[in-house]
């Protein structure tokens, strides 16, 4: 599994977000408004920190690096992976990654 799956799994469930005080935050990336920002430390207070651990180490990378880089990708990347304002299956979702990592 790459990297940005695994970040997409993690942030994957809203629930999580909704139980850490950033619902309205997901909720901004999903309209079609303006993407409230997220930091570093809200994303670790939010997702698992084992689940983080496990990511960084795979991809050799720093946990702390891993949140900096999903606080700055995440608000764009949920915006344009759900231009409905809904989330899209597994299937259709696999198919834009391809597209959107087809370039790289």
């Amino acid at each position: 599994m790459g990297l940005l799956d695994e970040v997409l799994s993690m942030a994957g469930s809203s629930g999580m977000f909704q139980q850490g005080g950033l619902g309205n935050v997901v909720s901004s990336w999903l309209s079609n408004g303006q993407n409230l920002p997220v930091s570093a430390s809200q994303l670790q207070n939010v997702l698992h920190s084992g689940a983080l651990q496990q990511a960084a180490q795979q991809h050799g990378i720093d946990p702390t690096q891993l949140t900096s880089m999903m606080s700055t990708l995440l608000p764009g990347l949920v915006d344009k992976l759900t231009p409905h304002g809904q989330v899209p299956d597994a299937s259709a979702l696999q198919s834009m990654l391809k597209g959107l990592t087809a370039g790289a």
